[in-house]
């Protein structure tokens, strides 16, 4: 049987927590003190705007960027309207506000409260009918009058009365936000997002062997939460306090953090799977690497291509890789082949918590899908777009430098500015630069060196006195 285990890296300011299976990082989440990008987050907020074009109104929350609220036909809002709405979907980028709804979903252990909806809902993963049913009477019971509720898969086996004083206790946070609204002059917070470390265990407690943290105050909290039945009683607490700040470490974990930032990520098979990223969707390239023991080539491709989409699976839910998904497959000439690398994939793709799509494998051998995530994909969250190259991963080269240098030299010349020039830039680029003719009817250009960014240069004009010991004068055509 699979151990699941959490493990909680807590600060004020910063909290990790990794979920990892039989000793396998396969889910990382971080929270900052930043609590207003959370998506679970209620804010009271002013429209500013309605676009009709686009079926949407941006709104302000009291956040740098106003949010996007997509509308329904239905919607009718202006311009000035003060409305209570929820983050979802993504938290914000440096260029896109919060995606949000005005369909409130306050999420509980084992059920989900919507105000102004009706109805109860099962979810989808309860397939014994008669256990639906049951549920479906008990939720017609204690859902709040004005309220639509969805029964969770965790409420399985649970006491029916702790379901109706979760019900209770969801439907007083719904009130207590409306009262706080109406005391509200600005936009802003309403309600705060539960603290990470007790949303992973509200959503994952049936499934936990262990929990480990490294803080007093929140294990005595999780001691609280498995006294009331929100953890399981089998589920080990325990509580890391030598050299509490380096758990991760201790866990193995930060090396698998470092792995889940890389471009190729390598197969067992000797094979490696190169990840790609764009605006519009993630390509992902199977490659056979060094794998050459198959007995053809259709048994080395159905072998590279299985591991990988195993693969494959593990790093969509650990990158938290949402949107539209191409895989380029190594080509298998056989139908056999192709539904043996998707069954693969289907199965892998069920210890994922998020809903996934599996759209099958094109002509061309392009395996397309899609995955539904919640928030920041990892590589956003723990890394920034380089300030050189701004995440394009590819820099001018030197040659290209020192041609955009000569031109520059050459514009100030034109412009009439004194002579001569010295020209500093990489020294790659330099030795490029200092085999070039001096220009005609432009000031003496002298090259010197630097320790610059090899994509960077600088032109002086020191006047004919004071010339760098080290700078070359160009030579004459």
């Amino acid at each position: 049987m699979m151990q699941r285990e959490l493990i909680i890296d807590y600060s004020p300011r910063y909290t990790r927590a990794a979920v990892v299976e039989d000793g396998q990082l396969c889910e990382l989440h971080t929270e900052s003190e930043r609590t207003d990008r959370q998506t679970e987050t209620l804010y009271y907020g002013r429209v500013q705007a309605v676009r009709p074009s686009v079926h949407a109104a941006f709104v302000d929350i009291g956040q740098e960027l106003n949010a996007f609220l997509p509308l329904d036909n239905g919607q009718k809002l202006k311009g000035g309207d003060m409305i209570i709405v929820q983050g979802v979907a993504k938290q914000t980028t440096q260029s896109k506000g919060l995606r949000i709804s005005t369909q409130i979903n306050l999420t509980g252990q084992w059920l989900v409260l919507i105000p102004g909806e009706t109805g109860v809902h099962i979810s989808k993963k309860v397939k014994d009918a008669a256990l639906r049913a049951e549920l479906a009477e008990i939720g017609k019971q204690i859902c709040p009058e004005g309220c639509s509720m969805i029964i969770r898969t965790a409420s399985e086996n649970i006491n029916p009365e702790f379901l109706r004083k979760e019900a209770d206790e969801l439907y007083q946070k719904w009130l207590d936000a409306n009262q706080k609204a109406k005391g509200m002059v600005r936009p802003g917070v309403l309600v705060g997002p539960t603290p990470l470390y007790l949303r992973l265990v509200r959503d994952l407690a049936g499934s936990l062997s262990k929990i480990t943290v490294n803080d007093e105050d929140c294990i005595s909290a999780l001691k609280q939460a498995q006294s009331a039945g929100r953890i399981a009683s089998e589920t080990e607490l325990r509580y890391f306090k030598e050299n509490a700040s380096l758990l991760f470490d201790a866990a193995n974990l930060e090396t698998q953090i470092d792995k889940a930032l890389k471009k190729r990520v390598w197969l067992p098979c000797g094979g490696y799977l190169v990840f790609d990223f764009t605006e519009a969707l993630t390509v992902i390239d199977v490659n056979s690497g060094k794998m050459v023991t198959g007995k053809s080539v259709e048994e080395t491709a159905i072998r590279v291509n299985t591991e990988a989409v195993c693969e494959i699976a593990h790093q969509l839910r650990l990158r938290d890789v949402g949107g539209i998904i191409v895989i380029d497959l190594i080509d298998m000439q056989m139908d056999a082949s192709r539904h043996a690398v998707l069954d693969a994939l289907k199965k892998a793709l069920k210890k994922d918590r998020m809903p996934t799509s599996v759209d099958g494998i094109t002509k061309l051998g392009l395996l397309e899908m899609t995955r539904k995530r919640k928030s920041e994909q990892l590589r956003r969250t723990l890394r920034t777009a380089c300030s050189v190259c701004s995440g394009t991963g590819e820099v001018l080269s030197p040659d290209e430098v020192a041609r955009r240098a000569m031109c520059q030299a050459r514009r100030m010349a034109i412009a009439g500015q004194a002579g001569p020039f010295v020209i500093k830039l990489s020294a790659e680029a330099a030795k490029i630069l200092s085999t070039m003719p001096q220009p005609k009817n432009c000031p003496q250009v002298y090259v010197q060196e630097s320790n610059r960014h090899h994509e960077r240069f600088e032109i002086l004009q020191p006047g004919n006195d004071t010339i760098p010991e080290d700078a070359i004068a160009l030579p004459e055509k």
